[in-house]
């Protein structure tokens, strides 16, 4: 998986809205009608670095770790304490970025 590929698919088949977050390309839940609140972010695209960040929680988090150590960490600061992950993107194929994907997403829409 790459960026291009990564934002692709989450602008499209999650129905996402990008927006700049602090200089990162992040992805949001779109508003359900037009003018009203977007919704919560469920990933950082971290261009320069080749990495996604998921916000998740700790139970999403610590499940994604035991089962793909490689492919996911926790975030290096006090929001990986809170479930922020890195998804190395080069080490993800299509199927497991869409789920890890899908995971941050329902929980940004709960």
């Amino acid at each position: 998986m790459d960026i291009v590929g990564a934002r692709t698919i989450a602008l499209k088949d999650f129905n996402a809205e990008e927006y700049d977050h602090f200089g990162k390309v992040a992805l949001r839940i779109k508003p359900k009608k037009a003018g009203t609140k977007p919704g919560r972010t469920f990933m950082t695209l971290w261009v320069e670095e080749g990495f996604a960040v998921l916000m998740l929680d700790l139970e999403l988090q610590t499940g994604l770790l035991s089962h793909h150590p490689i492919e996911f960490e926790p975030h290096p600061s006090k929001w990986g304490e809170k479930g922020a992950t890195i998804m190395h993107l080069g080490k993800v194929n299509e199927k497991l970025f869409r789920e890890a994907v899908g995971m941050a997403y329902n929980h940004a829409a709960r």
